[in-house]
């Protein structure tokens, strides 16, 4: 089988399930700022950065750590880059809502990544990722440089959009359609 399920339905498998949750409803909830072009292609960055790096670290030669309880790939770790989408727009969409500059966009990014270490070190205690060689200290640089990535992507791609005139911004509550 390709894809193997779980022998136990434990917490790496409900972190997922109620991770998924909270990301439809952050989707959902949240109101329409980002242009709508860009939002997909914010979800779509936000599920390969994790993706392309879990597929390069967690498998051999590396096989710096498993996801989920188990080294076979499992439904459940394909399910998990639904997870994924809510960080990459919410870091965005809380840049777009502040817009900090200079000294306190370098804060911004330093908080992101302590978040995401944060995070990482919960989902570690809820068994989604096990290490096998990697320690949570490397992943402050690896945060630090996606956060950096997906933040040049947006600026990139907005201002290119934006001077094209292909990019109309997302509607606010209230406004007028345009």
């Amino acid at each position: 089988m390709f894809l193997y399920l779980p022998k136990e339905f434990d917490s790496n498998e409900w972190f997922t399930l109620v991770a998924i949750i909270i990301n439809i409803l952050t989707f959902k909830l949240l109101p329409k700022r980002l242009p709508k072009e860009l939002t997909p292609l914010i979800v779509l960055l936000s599920i390969a950065f994790p993706k392309v790096l879990d597929h390069t670290m967690a498998v051999k030669p590396y096989d710096l750590y498993n996801i989920s309880d188990s080294k076979n790939y499992e439904l459940f770790d394909v399910i998990l880059y639904g997870a994924y989408p809510m960080f990459g727009y919410l870091f965005i969409y809380l840049y777009d809502v502040f817009q900090p500059k200079k000294t306190l966009l370098v804060l911004y990014f330093l908080g992101w990544s302590i978040f995401a270490g944060g995070f990482e070190f919960l989902l570690n205690k809820l068994q989604v990722f096990s290490y096998t060689g990697w320690h949570l200290t490397f992943s402050f640089p690896v945060y630090l440089t996606t956060l950096c990535l997906t933040f040049l992507f947006y600026k990139f791609t907005k201002n290119y959009l934006d001077k094209n005139g292909q990019m109309e911004p997302a509607q606010r509550k209230g406004e007028p359609p345009h």
